[in-house]
């Protein structure tokens, strides 16, 4: 079969507009009645020829010869008998051309016969997408039921998720409790040379600091300025300073921050302390034990109960860039009203058994990754806890519990408690002047996580003690319950944390630049 079309139509027929092929002189069907562009099938010169519409060929128009089918042909209409023989040659041509699987279907008729094929087709691909629509969401739903049933992110994707969320700034790192105590060097004001300075390098790297908490073991007397300034060791840049009057400063904790987390790259970071001023006593910063830590001892060099001695300090992250707390506008010194306090695995290996039990499997430890075991038992309520010496303002605990083994089909109790340090793990069981509480949860199915909350009603600040307790709901014996606690963090209230506001940088945005 020969097939032509003139040369300006030619780009026309393979555009994704959906068309019709009327074969022979096909009336009835009035412009505009279907959202369809008309094609014409005609004879000429012993072939055939596809036209656009009612136009035809002029005089002077070339022929283009057709290799492929037209592109988005809904339906070929013919009128009659006679038409439809030159309907079904080009179909055999089509299927010669395109492929069997392309070719439209074909409609013999008037107009109405064609507008009815064209509806049923059009309902025929409605339904066609709901069925497609419905096996979508059967297909997200099973996989995500898959993923929270069985699927374990890798500990890097977790921390980058967690990260992703734009949670409150997170402790990074802290020292043990202070145990000493190291006078600052003071420069008086009529004689300013002289005089040294302590230098703390830090254990964390530039990139996404957010702030920095000193310890006062002794507050100053007298007048003058503290002095402190954070420079990078590789580039001699400072990166923050921040000057603080003495009639401002009294001993706890002094939370210094920067304006946004810092989107540096700097790794070897030192913290420069001095004073100026003329006093009666100068500022005392508290020591802790630098333990195996010795490169990050402090000069000059000090020590704690006979081991070498690092400053007590605190140091805080956040995603780079990112303004934690109110709008500058808003207030002189924005901080953000909470922060988070990850337990790390330093401190979750002080977890105890709350009672001791005799048992042939392991059912109380600590795991890789801060992660505790407390595997429920028959007949009675395990338990253990955690002493937290210091704690600045908590407002709220969080953990989270799971069922490790998927063979476990017994339900599992577990709960939360926060209570002050003298309280007794029966007391605290009982809820006998506990702190706060996230009461008896159930984790249903093993693999399905479940967040404990224990929200206290005020802040508090001073040694405090979390207490885990598992049991068996239904008295069962509780086979493959290997329950998990994991992700410990405290919520402290910044108000209540530190006595007074944060002080920020003496030069505003020298943090935040790279």
């Amino acid at each position: 079969m020969k097939l032509s079309t003139p040369a300006a139509q030619f780009a026309s027929l393979y555009d994704g507009a959906p068309k019709i092929i009327a074969v022979g002189a096909c009336a009835g069907l009035e412009a505009g009645a279907v959202p369809l562009r008309l094609l014409r099938l005609v004879r000429h010169d012993g072939g055939y020829l596809l036209l656009s519409g009612d136009s035809g060929p002029e005089g002077g128009d070339a022929l283009r010869a057709l290799a492929i089918p037209p592109a988005a042909v809904r339906a070929l209409w013919s009128c009659d008998e006679a038409a439809r023989q030159d309907a079904e040659r080009l179909l055999g041509w089509w299927e010669e051309a395109g492929g069997s699987d392309e070719a439209p279907p074909q409609v013999t008729g008037d107009a109405s016969t064609l507008l009815h094929g064209l509806l049923a087709q059009a309902l025929g691909e409605i339904d066609g997408l709901h069925r497609r629509n419905a096996g979508l969401q059967q297909t997200l739903s099973t996989l995500r039921e898959e993923w929270g049933r069985s699927a374990r992110l890798p500990p890097e994707a977790v921390e980058l998720l967690d990260a992703l969320r734009l949670s409150p700034p997170r402790l990074v790192f802290a020292t043990p409790r202070p145990v000493g105590a190291l006078p600052v060097p003071l420069r008086h004001g009529r004689n300013p040379a002289g005089a040294a300075e302590i230098v703390q390098r830090l254990p964390s790297g530039a990139r996404g600091l957010a702030g920095i908490d000193l310890h006062l073991d002794r507050a100053p007397k007298g007048s003058g300025v503290l002095a402190v300034a954070l420079t990078g060791v590789e580039t001699g840049e400072t990166i923050a300073e921040w000057t603080l009057s003495f009639g401002e400063l009294r001993s706890g904790w002094l939370p210094l921050r920067l304006p946004a987390a810092s989107t540096r790259m700097d790794r070897l970071l030192d913290l420069r302390i001095g004073a100026t001023g003329v006093v009666t006593e100068a500022p005392c910063l508290s020591l802790a034990q630098a333990g195996l830590l010795d490169e990050y001892a402090v000069a000059p060099p000090a020590r704690a109960i006979g081991q070498p001695a690092m400053l007590a300090l605190r140091l805080w992250g956040g995603l780079p860039g990112l303004e934690y707390g109110p709008a500058a506008h808003l207030a002189p010194r924005p901080a953000p009203a909470h922060m988070v306090w990850p337990l790390t695995e330093p401190v979750l290996a002080q977890m105890r058994k709350g009672r001791e039990f005799e048992a042939t499997f392991p059912w109380f430890g600590l795991l890789r990754g801060g992660r505790v075991l407390l595997h429920p038992l028959h007949g009675v309520v395990t338990a253990a806890h955690i002493p937290l010496d210091e704690v600045p303002g908590v407002v709220a605990v969080r953990v989270r519990a799971v069922i490790d083994d998927p063979r476990c089909r017994t339900p599992v109790a577990c709960k939360l408690v926060a209570a002050p340090s003298s309280l007794t793990v029966d007391e605290a069981e009982r809820e006998e002047g506990v702190l706060a509480s996230s009461g008896w949860m159930v984790l249903e199915e093993p693999r399905r996580p479940l967040d404990l909350s224990a929200v206290l009603a005020t802040p508090w600040s001073g040694p405090m003690a979390l207490h885990l307790f598992t049991d068996i709901p239904d008295r069962g014996h509780g086979l493959y319950g290997r329950t998990i606690f994991s992700d410990f963090e405290l919520e402290i209230d910044a108000r209540t944390a530190w006595a007074y506001p944060p002080a920020l940088p003496v030069s505003e945005g020298i943090a935040a630049t790279p």
